[in-house]
């Protein structure tokens, strides 16, 4: 696991307790050079009841302010318990259309 990987396991588990949790390395299969600039998120907590997905993005956004300023992307898949066990599964990440700007 990438300590960039690890560090957001971390971040999300301590803010949201989460039931199901995965975080994916993912940049190994775009464009550019940086190992830790792709990243896929699977979070299932009860903390997103009753919000809307674009409220559970910015709580996401928020607690990765830092971070977003070194990641090139980063997929989020954000479900209620209930959500979860209707899905059990989350989308296949996009293509990377470019790489990193110089």
């Amino acid at each position: 696991m990438s300590d960039m990987q690890q560090h957001l396991t971390g971040q999300l588990q301590t803010a949201f307790s989460p039931s199901y949790l995965e975080v994916l390395n993912e940049s190994c299969n775009h464009a550019g050079p940086a190992a830790e600039s792709h990243f896929k998120l699977i979070v299932v907590s009860d903390q997103f009841n009753d919000l809307a997905l674009i409220a559970r993005h910015r709580l996401i956004n928020q607690l990765f302010k830092e971070e977003l300023t070194h990641i090139h992307a980063l997929a989020m898949h954000t479900y209620t318990p209930d959500e979860w066990q209707k899905k059990q599964g989350a989308p296949a990440s996009p293509q990377c259309s470019g790489g990193h700007l110089s």
